[in-house]
This record gives C-alpha cells, structure tokens and sequence, in this order.
C-alpha cells in the first residue's frame, strides 16, 4: 500500500463529506487519518489515504475533482517534498 495525504477545500454544505467518503469506499481506499475544519465560507478536509497496489493517486484525485462540491486538491507529500 502506498500512503498519501491530501488536503481539499470542500463545499460547507449537508452531505459533501459523505460524498468524498463514498467515492473513497468504492475505489477501494483505505482513509487512515481525517480531519474536517471550518475555512471561511468553505471547509478543509485534510486525509491521509492508504492505496492498494495498482491504484493511481492521479486517478483518485481526478475522481475528486469531477465532484462539484470539491474546489481545490493539494497533494501534501508533493509540496513537502519541493520544500526539503
């Protein structure tokens, strides 16, 4: 498995979270580590994810993306990484 952590800025409306969880269920990612915080009018849901062999994370996240209450998807290990 390959862990990753992103960080989105979410719509603040009634069932976006289950949303985001649903499509994570049924791509078969395990969520190890959630937090959901207030972000001005939105909310920032920051996860880690645990990815099965032959999973894509460029494909979860384009998955994401197509949800309409999604605004923005930051890959948190990439930007630490440009940052060492």
């Amino acid at each position: 498995m390959t862990r990753h952590s992103l960080s989105m800025l979410l719509r603040n409306e009634q069932g976006v979270l289950a949303r985001v969880v649903v499509l994570f269920s049924s791509r078969g990612v395990d969520v190890e580590r959630l937090s959901l915080r207030p972000a001005g009018e939105l909310f920032r849901l920051d996860v880690e994810v645990a990815l099965l062999p032959g999973r894509s994370l460029a494909q979860l996240v384009e998955q994401l993306r197509r949800l309409v209450d999604v605004r923005e998807i930051r890959h948190v290990d990439e930007e630490l990484e440009l940052g060492a």
